[in-house]
């Protein structure tokens, strides 16, 4: 009887299975407490390690600059306790000693004007240690940057159009000074490493020193340009060029020619020569090679004067060429003033010209731009200013009126212009001051993709924000490119 009421006992105990589902939980339980654990360790080190990555960065970086102006020696240790003060400064730590934190393998190479380190952090394990006798583990990183100074062009590309008038256009000055002192800074009496140029824009550009290789054109989407036969005033075939538009004219032979029916709304004196300064886009031409997103120096074709735009309706402000003298930079800063449309991609186009090696022969001495094919340790960069969207262009337009109605033509131009520019080298910086979304998504397509803790896309809202980008940039311009 007490055999069969054990039998019957040990039936019911292997048929009743509701604990298994409490037993497999608990294994469960620790499996995915051990996983969420692990994750949470492994995210915590990988935060530590970019904020010392970033940490090391901006301490080689700042060592690099005082060693490339002369501010720290090659040797000693002032370069070093240096290096240790800038990065305990970006850790947000007061003494690196008394920290958790090192830096190790601290070096400068004279040959190869490099400064390197690693740096290390111990941390603590939170979940890892389950199971384990180990409770922490090192977190580390190395950096390297050059010092050595190459030379450096930079073109400033500045909105000056009617929306940056008032507290605008005082913020980009006092801006744009700070940038150029600070890109300036490594320059010293018998060796001019950083130059920069000028290009003001609104629905043009005043191209001053090179208006001789600007042809006055009518109103059209394309045109035919002449090429520049390198002289001043008209610098081309003045009759063969008017004659392209019906108007007759005689040769002078001294450049100049004799035009009997100039239409009123043609922007150019009677004997074919340009009444002012200003330049507008280039223009496709209807048949043949175009030079429209290119760098083509005038010998291959002149740049478009759109007679679209009215007379002496340019920037007051002429664009500067490269130069490394600091008062005419700043001065031509203090003296921009406001007005018209938004034409983006005629400020950068002409930047582009005026950092090209192949307009070498066309800029004035001293001002030339040099060849990056040649140049090893040679950078350009263009660095672009806005405030609003780009809405005005002239090149594929036959509206009669395009002031601050072309915006899509506009952005197209400039994206063309953007990736062409980047294909050859040259580094593009933009600044969207307090832009829309749109204009945002524009210049971020343009800019330059990012490279690691480089950043190459702004977009300040406040006149601050909008100092602190130029000298930012201007410090990550100074030859200061990371090696490893």
């Amino acid at each position: 009887m007490r055999l069969v009421t054990l039998k019957r006992l040990s039936a019911g105990f292997r048929a009743d299975r509701g604990g298994n589902i409490a037993i497999t939980f608990a294994f469960a339980s620790v499996a995915i407490f051990l996983s969420v654990g692990l994750a949470v360790d492994f995210s915590r080190s990988m935060v530590e390690k970019t904020r010392i990555n970033n940490a090391l960065d901006a301490a080689s970086l700042a060592t690099a600059r005082a060693l490339s102006i002369g501010e720290l020696p090659e040797t000693g240790d002032a370069a070093e306790t240096y290096f240790k003060a800038i990065f305990a400064a970006n850790l947000g730590i007061e003494d690196l000693n008394a920290s958790d934190y090192s830096v190790t393998n601290f070096a400068i190479d004279p040959t190869d004007q490099t400064v390197s380190a690693t740096a290390d952090v111990d941390q603590s394990l939170t979940f890892m240690r389950v199971g384990s006798s180990q409770t922490t583990q090192v977190v580390a990183s190395k950096s390297a940057a050059t010092y050595g100074i190459g030379d450096i062009e930079v073109a400033m590309v500045l909105d000056v159009t009617g929306s940056m008038s008032g507290s605008r256009i005082a913020a980009l000055k006092s801006a744009a000074t700070l940038g150029v002192q600070e890109l300036l800074s490594v320059n010293t009496p018998t060796a001019e490493h950083v130059r920069v140029s000028l290009v003001p824009y609104s629905d043009s550009i005043n191209a001053g020193p090179l208006a001789d290789y600007v042809y006055p054109d009518r109103r059209g989407a394309t045109s035919s340009a002449p090429a520049s036969n390198g002289s001043h005033d008209a610098g081309y075939d003045v009759v063969s060029h008017m004659q392209q538009y019906g108007i007759d004219c005689t040769d002078n032979g001294d450049g100049s020619a004799s035009c009997s029916n100039v239409p009123e709304n043609f922007v150019v004196n009677s004997d074919g020569t340009r009444r002012d300064d200003c330049a507008t886009d280039r223009k496709a031409p209807a048949s043949g090679t175009s030079y429209q997103y290119t760098d083509a120096n005038p010998s291959l074709g002149m740049i478009t004067r759109d007679s679209r735009l009215p007379e002496n309706s340019c920037t007051n402000a002429a664009l500067v060429p490269l130069t490394g003298n600091e008062t005419t930079l700043t001065n031509a800063i203090a003296g921009l003033s406001t007005g018209g449309c938004t034409a983006g991609h005629i400020g950068l186009q002409w930047a582009w010209y005026t950092v090209s090696n192949n307009w070498a022969g066309y800029l004035p001495a001293g001002s030339e731009p040099g060849d990056m094919a040649v140049q090893d340790d040679l950078a350009k960069y263009i660095i672009l200013m806005t405030d609003g969207a780009f809405n005005t262009a002239y090149a594929g337009s036959t509206a009669d009126r395009v002031g601050c109605r072309e915006s899509a033509l506009s952005k197209a131009h400039t994206a063309a212009l953007c990736s062409n520019i980047k294909a050859t080298g040259i580094k593009i910086f933009t600044i969207g001051f307090n832009t829309s979304d749109s204009a945002d998504t524009m210049l971020e397509a343009c800019a330059s993709p990012d490279d690691g803790s480089l950043t190459y896309s702004y977009e300040p809202n406040s006149a601050s924000e909008l100092a602190e980008t130029y000298e930012q940039i201007a410090g990550l311009i100074q030859s200061l490119r990371l090696t490893q």
